[in-house]
């Protein structure tokens, strides 16, 4: 009869530190609010498009 041999093998997140789980954790999230204030921004520019405040104005410069 085959002998059995158990060995538990840690996860990942077994593995990694705690500290540095909860600086990843943190980094990720500045990452989506600095994401978020690039959408924000592109938001607030259509808005004031179509709002019609943010008309280009072509000028006709003559030119002797």
């Amino acid at each position: 009869m085959p002998r059995q041999i158990k060995v538990n093998v840690p996860t990942v997140d077994e593995m990694m530190p705690e500290d540095f789980k909860k600086h990843m954790l943190e980094a990720y999230k500045e990452f989506l609010l600095a994401f978020r204030s690039l959408i924000d921004e592109q938001v607030k520019k259509i808005d004031e498009i179509e709002k019609g405040e943010k008309r280009k104005v072509i000028k006709k410069i003559e030119i002797d």
